[in-house]
């Protein structure tokens, strides 16, 4: 039967499966590793970080910063381009500015753990994201697109 064929099984659900056998042969290793019998809960969960530290995204959504519009019945010429573009990112992008933005309020909170400072507001974090990526910044229109695309992000 041509179903059960080698071709079956389309690319993502085989790349799953190769996962979770890698997922069993890497348990496997921890429990011997640890002169087990069985294998654990807790192998299990050591080797599930290993893999995920390991496999690499290779394509990783963009994201999309603002709400998806409400779909109208409208012909293409009546639609303006440039309320219907939409702010997105890379996903590696966010994941630099997360990281960024968590850092700099740790820091914040650590420096003003004892301090009747209070927390730190968005347009603070706003405003100190903006002034360390100023190099990147060509003109005021790329600085306002920019501050609406972090004010959204979060």
């Amino acid at each position: 039967n041509a179903e059960y064929g080698a071709n079956a099984m389309s690319k993502p659900a085989a790349d799953n499966v190769r996962q979770l056998e890698s997922l069993i042969r890497l348990s496997e290793a921890m429990a011997k590793m640890y002169c087990e019998d069985e294998v654990l809960v807790g192998h299990v969960k050591e080797a599930f970080r290993l893999l995920s530290k390991s496999i690499i995204r290779v394509e990783t959504p963009d994201i999309n910063l603002e709400e998806e519009p409400e779909v109208t019945q409208q012909p293409e010429e009546q639609m303006d381009t440039e309320d219907s573009e939409q702010l997105r990112i890379t996903f590696e992008e966010y994941r630099k500015i997360s990281n960024m933005l968590i850092l700099h309020m740790r820091e914040y909170e650590e420096k003003n753990r004892d301090s009747d400072e209070g927390a730190l507001k968005k347009s603070q974090l706003v405003d100190w994201y903006i002034a360390q990526i100023e190099e990147e910044i060509e003109g005021e229109q790329d600085i306002i697109a920019k501050e609406k695309c972090h004010r959204k992000s979060y």
